[in-house]
């Protein structure tokens, strides 16, 4: 019985050092990341999949706006969807990757959102050129938070200035 009483202080005193030690440990680790590295992949195939919405709206505009109409677009929008969700599931399936990820569950909700309304108004879709504008922003910001985990950790903080 004495020696179980005197093992407690022994356990804790264990315990303690052994979280000092992780301590220790994780303060020497010169590099916390806190978003996902750069994949050239992903940055190319969010390139790829911007220019493929890019030039759908660029034929659809070559088109007066009352000839438009949806079905001669149905087969490209299914295209185009596949790819924006296979660009959704890429960007979801990295670790530390939340904002790519939004950015491209936007351009998809965008994009089933503009779909449904161009099969509504089926011929007359004259919001083309707005929609590719929109378009046209949201895959910049996409390459854009992609080409920025490319910068190395010097350049993603700077240095503490005076004038701050």
């Amino acid at each position: 019985m004495h020696t179980a009483l005197s093992e407690q202080p022994v356990r804790a005193w264990l315990r303690l050092a052994g979280a000092l030690l992780v301590l220790l440990l994780l303060s020497g680790c010169p590099h916390l990341q806190l978003i996902a590295e750069y994949d050239a992949k992903n940055f190319e195939e969010t390139i790829r999949v911007g220019k493929s919405v890019d030039v759908f709206y660029g034929r659809m505009l070559e088109m007066p706006d009352g000839q438009r109409p949806y079905a001669k677009f149905a087969d490209q929008y299914v295209e185009i969807e596949a790819d924006i969700r296979s660009l959704v599931r890429r960007n979801a399936a990295r670790q530390l990757n939340d904002e790519s990820t939004a950015i491209s569950q936007t351009i998809l909700r965008f994009w089933i959102q503009y779909r449904k309304k161009h099969e509504t108004n089926s011929s007359r879709y004259s919001d083309a050129r707005l929609d590719r504008l929109r378009f046209n922003r949201l895959f910049t910001a996409a390459a854009s938070a992609e080409a920025a985990k490319k910068l190395t950790a010097e350049d993603r903080k700077p240095e503490a200035s005076d004038e701050d």
